[in-house]
């Protein structure tokens, strides 16, 4: 391993929302939505044209009875809200399993970038998942790998079998995407880190990522 790095994880990306959004088949809009105090002012009061406590430039799509809103609250930092006017009885289990599967396909926005640039760069690769991990392996017989799993707010990368600094650049897409620019990265550094590049492909590869 030549790195590990752990950070929180954040919407930061619109380009990449709408591509989540297409990932799961539904169709997305961009819309000015207003937060109220209650079911009540949004259904009486909104009507009338009260706009609420604050407004929210937000990415919007409709899956079913629910409604799914990305709202841009801060430069480059988009909150997940999922609701429907009348919560049911298995609602929250639902929009639960929904907030999941759209956080997946956001992740997995960041995991095509680097299979397309490991494609440009005509370097063999494969993606393997499991509920929470996706695992890139790379190279002539997959001898490289970089692990991507999220639990409970956090995102984990790991570079395995990599040398030199290369592995930076490997994972800027993760934390381009799927972090804050403000967000600490913790990073363990390993000895590979400071090894020099022997592979030639990766060499190259290096120069054109």
């Amino acid at each position: 391993m030549s790195h590990c790095t752990k950070f929180d994880f954040k919407y930061t990306s619109e380009e990449a929302i709408v591509k989540a959004f297409r990932k799961l088949g539904i169709k997305c809009s961009t819309e000015l939505v207003s937060e109220f105090k209650s079911e009540f002012s949004k259904q009486v009061l909104g009507k009338l044209g009260y706009l609420g406590n604050k407004q929210y430039r937000a990415i919007c799509g409709i899956i079913g009875k629910y409604n799914i809103f990305l709202c841009k609250i801060g430069e480059n930092d988009y909150e997940l809200f999922i609701e429907r006017s009348v919560v049911g009885l298995n609602d929250n289990e639902e929009m639960k399993k929904l907030s999941d599967d759209f956080q997946r396909a956001y992740i997995e926005v960041a995991i095509d970038e680097i299979v397309k640039k490991l494609d440009k760069g005509n370097m063999p690769s494969k993606v393997e998942s499991t509920k929470n991990k996706y695992t890139i392996s790379f190279g002539s017989s997959y001898e490289y790998s970089l692990v991507v799993s999220f639990e409970e707010g956090k995102i984990t990368e790991e570079v395995i079998g990599v040398k030199g600094d290369f592995c930076t650049k490997l994972t800027e897409d993760i934390e381009n995407i799927l972090s804050h620019p403000s967000s600490e990265l913790v990073t363990e550094w390993k000895q590979e880190y400071n090894m020099q590049i022997e592979d030639q492909n990766i060499q190259v590869l290096s120069l054109s990522f």
